[in-house]
C-alpha cells in the first residue's frame, strides 16, 4: 500500500517542476500579445513598465507597441475622413487652418489616414535624439533602445486613450451634423478633433514620465532624489519637443498628399 502511495508522490513531485515551467511562457506570450498588451496598457500599467525594462523582451514589446499605434491612429484618420466628408461646406475647417478637402470619392482621404499615421510615429524618431541627449543630461543610465522601447510604450498609451474617447467625439460631431448646428461652433468642433491626439497624448507623458521613473533605479539612493525635479523638467521638455514637431509633420504629409492622392 505504501509503495503505491510511494510511486504516485514521486511522480507528483516530478511532474510539478516539468509543469510549472511549460503555464509561464504561456502566460508570458499572452502578456506579449497584441491584445494581451492592450490590456496590461488599460488595467496594470506599472507592470508594464516591470516588463519594458527587461531588456530581453524589448525587441518583441516595440514592434508590438509600434503596430497597436498605428493601427490606432489608422482608425481614427478613417473616422476623422468620413466626419470631414460629410462636414457642409460651410462649416469645413478654413478659418484658423485651412485643412485640405476630403471627398471619399476619390483617394484623398487616404491622405489624412496616412498624415497621422506616419507623422504621429515620424515626429517620435525625429524626437528620439533631444530624449536621449536629455537623458544623458539627466544622468540616467539608459541606452537608445530603452528610450526607443519608453517612446513606443508612450506612443502605444496615447493610441489606446485615443481609441477610447474617438466614439464620444464622433458621436457628438454626427450629431451635431444631424441637427445643423452653428457653422462656427461646428467648425471648432472639427479643429478639436483634428488635436484629438494630443489630448490623448496627455496620457502617453504620463506612461513616459512614469517609465522614466522606473529607469532612474539605476542611479545611487543620493543622486535619486536631487534628479526626481529633473526627471519631470526631462519628460515636458521632450514632450513640448514633441508637440513643437509632430503637427506641422502631419500637416505637411496631409497637405502633400492630398492632391497626390486625389
Amino acid at each position: 500500500m505504501m509503495q503505491p502511495l510511494a510511486q504516485t508522490a514521486s511522480s507528483l513531485g516530478a511532474a510539478l517542476p516539468d509543469g510549472i515551467p511549460a503555464t509561464e511562457p504561456a502566460a508570458a506570450s499572452r502578456e506579449l500579445s497584441l491584445l494581451g498588451l492592450v490590456e496590461v496598457l488599460l488595467k496594470e500599467p506599472r507592470r508594464l513598465d516591470d516588463l519594458n525594462r527587461e531588456e530581453a523582451r524589448q525587441a518583441e514589446l516595440m514592434p508590438r507597441f509600434l503596430a497597436i499605434s498605428l493601427a490606432s491612429f489608422a482608425l481614427f484618420g478613417v473616422a476623422l475622413s468620413l466626419i470631414l466628408h460629410f462636414t457642409p461646406p460651410a462649416a469645413y475647417p478654413h478659418r484658423l487652418l485651412p485643412v485640405p478637402r476630403v471627398n471619399l470619392g476619390d483617394s484623398s482621404g487616404l491622405a489624412l489616414v496616412l498624415a497621422y499615421s506616419l507623422g504621429m510615429v515620424a515626429a517620435s524618431g525625429l524626437c528620439l535624439p533631444s530624449f536621449y541627449f536629455f537623458a544623458l543630461l539627466a544622468g540616467v543610465k539608459m541606452r537608445l533602445s530603452q528610450i526607443v522601447s519608453q517612446v513606443m510604450c508612450s506612443k502605444a498609451t496615447t493610441a489606446v486613450v485615443l481609441v477610447g474617447i474617438l466614439p464620444i467625439y464622433v458621436a457628438v460631431v454626427l450629431g451635431m451634423v444631424v441637427f445643423e448646428a452653428d457653422a462656427s461652433l461646428l467648425e471648432t468642433c472639427l479643429y478639436l478633433g483634428l488635436a484629438l491626439p494630443f489630448v490623448a497624448g496627455l496620457a502617453g507623458v504620463r506612461a513616459l514620465y512614469r517609465g522614466v521613473s522606473a529607469m532612474s533605479e539605476t542611479m545611487p539612493p543620493e543622486r535619486r532624489c536631487r534628479r526626481a525635479c529633473f526627471l519631470r523638467r526631462l519628460t515636458v521638455s521632450w514632450a513640448a519637443c514633441y508637440t513643437a514637431v509632430s503637427p506641422v509633420l502631419i500637416y505637411r504629409l496631409w497637405e502633400t498628399l492630398a492632391p497626390a492622392l486625389a
